[in-house]
């Protein structure tokens, strides 16, 4: 590994609204991406089928225990 480099290991997850609803798309670390199947009428019914596929937002305390490694 080059000095200064990381690796993600995180999926990436985005939620879009669109004419037809909302959805969710997951990029994994290792490039497959994967979609909802379907449009949902609110945010929080695409969020509760994300959560399905391993989706988890983090809640406040969880967020600020989180160490950086140094560079």
């Amino acid at each position: 590994m080059v000095e200064g480099t990381r690796i993600e290991r995180r999926s990436i997850w985005n939620f879009t609204i669109t004419d037809e609803g909302w959805g969710w798309t997951c990029t994994h670390p290792n490039g497959d991406v994967e979609r909802s199947s379907r449009a949902f009428t609110s945010l929080k019914e695409a969020g509760d089928d994300a959560a399905l596929y391993g989706y988890g937002a983090w809640k406040g305390a969880e967020r600020r225990a989180v160490v950086l490694d140094e560079f």
